[in-house]
């Protein structure tokens, strides 16, 4: 699954089909793409040329939470720059508090993080990127000089977390270059998040056909959602006007979810019975 950044353009959400999970599949997929790349730790983003990875702090900050007992863990918050509940900044000097673990103490370094994020989310890019110089350097030092310090058990999940943290530590901290940058893709992860919860309903995809079929019906759905539009009328729209424009590419410009046509017709509630193939009228090209 791929999306676009944070840069002001439009939302664009696309799922991608493909019969395993080799490598060479978003590295052909991403083929000529330059620029800052969101991703997890997956090895195969490294193989991409000419991009600059940015890994995700919240794939990181999981390695530890995993690492808490089952007990512990409903203690803690796990923050995103999207929460929906207005916490309080999480305390520092974390490192030094003997009463919690030292997974505990990772997860809220992490926590920190995200809560000036949460903060910063409404800026301009270049206003977000001063704001985190001014703060957020100063503990990713406190982080990884900590986490130096550490001597966990080995084949332990401390072990795992700390080694994570340490072999991405460059590209966790890439999205300090540049204000229109993330610190995760939990963007990317909600929308996995709807792909799943949909396939409770179709349980399996029967063939290959289908399959892409599926990803492009959720690209519309979740592409037509990133844009601010009427679900069901932006589809409506499209089986209106498609059979007759589909071999037109300045039709199919018209279509696409941030087209005036389609922002005119498709952000609010229509009649779409009173829209009909005899009365619909032409695409504006």
């Amino acid at each position: 699954m791929y999306l676009s950044g944070s840069d002001g353009l439009p939302g664009i959400v696309l799922y991608d089909y493909r019969p395993g999970r080799g490598g060479e599949n978003p590295i052909e997929f991403l083929s000529g793409f330059k620029g800052l790349l969101h991703c997890d730790g997956y090895s195969a983003y490294g193989r991409i040329e000419d991009v600059v990875l940015v890994c995700c702090l919240a794939h990181c900050r999981r390695k530890f939470y995993e690492d808490v007992p089952t007990g512990r863990r409903k203690k803690l918050k796990l923050l995103d720059i999207n929460s929906e509940e207005e916490l309080k900044e999480p305390s520092s000097g974390m490192s030094d508090d003997n009463g919690l673990l030292p997974a505990e103490k990772g997860v809220a370094f992490c926590n920190r993080l995200f809560f000036l994020e949460r903060c910063y989310k409404e800026l301009p890019a270049e206003e977000r990127k001063q704001k985190r110089q001014e703060k957020e350097p100063e503990i990713w030092n406190e982080f990884w000089s900590w986490l130096g310090s550490l001597n966990p058990t080995g084949g332990s999940k401390l072990e795992k977390a700390v080694n994570y943290a340490f072999n991405h530590k460059e590209t966790l901290m890439n999205y300090l270059l540049d204000g229109r940058c993330e610190i995760s893709n939990n963007a990317a992860e909600r929308r996995a998040k709807s792909y799943a919860t949909a396939r409770k309903n179709f349980l399996f995809h029967d063939t290959v056909d289908g399959a892409n079929a599926s990803a492009i019906v959720m690209s519309l759905i979740e592409t037509a959602t990133a844009n601010n539009l009427n679900i069901y009328q932006y589809l409506y729209t499209l089986l209106l006007y498609m059979p007759d424009y589909k071999n037109e590419p300045a039709g199919i410009k018209q279509l696409m979810p941030w087209s005036e046509f389609i922002k005119e017709n498709c952000s609010g509630i229509t009649d779409t019975e009173k829209i009909l193939p005899e009365n619909r009228g032409d695409l504006p090209i």
